[in-house]
């Protein structure tokens, strides 16, 4: 793979990744960790309005580019062995962590929301880690590094000698780019208010609350933007759901 089509190839990792992590949670907010009412509404993951995810698409293209790194880099008889292969897998749950713990943080600190909670699991870390989902993350990357890292090279392959189909990963970043500046302005709409009323919101249980209310006054519900009720500013909805909310000093 050259140098030109390296940025593609990287630009492919994150289209799969992305998307595929949004199946993933789907399933598993909607049959596991529901919040509302269950069988009344399906639960869109994450902050973004399409379907796709950015710490799942940032994951695969670093467990790929770790993976190819150790294959060429590192001695042959260390990376076949099974002490390379749960060093590696050690490190590739680590920097897993590192990137689920770096959104959390900048979603917290940033923009006073948790888009997730482990705060009720033993031995977490503000809320953002802990060692159970630690162990999940650790446990995705040993599939990776050993069942997936070789069909993911092989699609990378067979992407470089088709690049027409750049068009469909370029279709999907133009529609990304667009949701996350949107993504980012609701952001900068909850900052605010957070700031006003020295809360932290928590956005799933802001979802959860939203399409309630959606249900109690029978409107139509927004599978794509969860936080918006039809004639109603996004401040006036946040006023209305205070049990999303807690006090900043509640972190």
């Amino acid at each position: 793979m050259n140098q030109l089509t390296l940025p593609l190839a990287v630009a492919f990792l994150y289209f799969i990744g992305s998307m595929g992590g949004w199946v993933l949670e789907f399933l598993f907010r909607n049959l596991i960790s529901h919040k509302g009412p269950k069988g009344r509404y399906f639960i869109n993951p994450g902050f973004c309005k399409g379907p796709w995810l950015p710490i799942y698409g940032i994951g695969l293209s670093v467990m790929c580019i770790l993976s190819v790194f150790v294959y060429e880099n590192l001695d042959p008889s260390f990376v076949n062995s099974i002490a390379g292969d749960i060093v590696v897998i050690l490190i590739m749950g680590l920097v897993m962590n590192l990137i689920e713990f770096t959104g959390g943080l900048i979603l917290l600190k940033g923009f006073n929301m948790r888009l997730w909670d482990y705060r009720q699991m033993p031995g977490n870390f503000m809320g953002i880690v802990c060692p159970q989902f630690a162990l999940i993350w650790t446990a995705i990357a040993a599939i990776y590094y050993l069942f997936i890292h070789e069909i993911s090279i092989d699609n990378l392959i067979w992407f470089s000698q088709h690049l027409t189909y750049a068009f469909f990963v370029g279709l999907f970043f133009g529609f990304f780019i667009m949701d996350l500046w949107t993504a980012f302005i609701d952001a900068s709409m909850i900052k605010a208010f957070a700031d006003d009323h020295d809360v932290v919101v928590k956005y799933e249980d802001l979802k959860a609350a939203m399409q309630t209310k959606l249900m109690e006054t029978d409107q139509k519900q927004h599978f794509f933007n969860q936080i918006l009720i039809r004639g109603i500013d996004i401040n006036t909805s946040l006023e209305d759901c205070t049990d999303a909310m807690e006090k900043k000093q509640g972190q």
